[in-house]
């Protein structure tokens, strides 16, 4: 059986269970908006479900029942981070080779490190949300940290396209991403929490654990090791 046309003026029919799923995206991506705003300007201590239900001006039971509580937040804000960050790889990637940077070497590596440190810089709440113990209790699902390194994955790709080159020897490329990011984690962690007094030290901390790592791999797995 054909549809019935619409006349010209007349009004189309209301799909209810339509309207109330895309207002129930909505509300969820407005709580979303609104977390995120509490996050970068307050910080982690005003990530609670009662001001995120204010700034929405709606009830708590509803977030709950959008979220699952405090932890379901939380849980689609350290998935944000991670998107976020792997956004801002690619876009600088993109970037650079639109302005005809030279990423040959390891400069690709560098530049991935360099957009990092900048991130956490920009975004501390949101990196410690997803490194730290910014939300007490929170502890990601298993699922939800292995789409996070997921986000990761371009840093394992330009070692694989670094290795092509002959840059770095061959070697594990997803074993040398996760040793390039335990320094940089280590470096900007303390810096985070404000062990260094300078900034500029903090920079050269960040700077000489990258370059470290980066020394090693080039060195490539030694011949003999020593014995136990």
């Amino acid at each position: 059986m054909k549809a019935k046309k619409q006349a010209p003026g007349e009004r189309a029919p209301i799909d209810f269970r339509q309207a109330q799923e895309e207002l129930r995206v909505n509300l969820r991506q407005g709580m979303l908006d609104a977390a995120t705003r509490l996050l970068t300007e307050e910080g982690p201590s005003a990530l609670t479900v009662r001001r995120v239900a204010e700034a929405v001006n709606c009830s708590t039971t509803l977030l709950y029942s959008l979220f699952g509580g405090k932890d379901g937040l939380a849980n689609e804000l350290y998935l944000e981070g991670f998107a976020r960050l792997k956004q801002e790889f690619a876009t600088a990637t993109a970037q650079a080779l639109k302005n005809g940077e030279n990423l040959e070497g390891l400069a690709p590596l560098l530049l991935h490190a360099h957009i990092y440190h900048q991130y956490a810089k920009r975004n501390p709440s949101y990196y410690m949300v997803m490194f730290g113990d910014a939300i007490a209790g929170f502890v990601p699902p298993v699922e939800s940290r292995k789409q996070a390194w997921e986000s990761l994955a371009a840093l394992i790709d330009t070692f694989e396209e670094v290795m092509r080159n002959g840059a770095l020897p061959p070697s594990n490329p997803t074993a040398a991403a996760r040793l390039l990011w335990a320094a940089m984690h280590g470096a900007v962690s303390l810096e985070l929490k404000g062990y260094y007094l300078k900034t500029e030290r903090a920079d050269e901390l960040f700077n000489a654990a990258v370059n470290a790592v980066l020394r090693s791999l080039q060195m490539g797995p030694a011949e003999h090791e020593p014995a136990a």
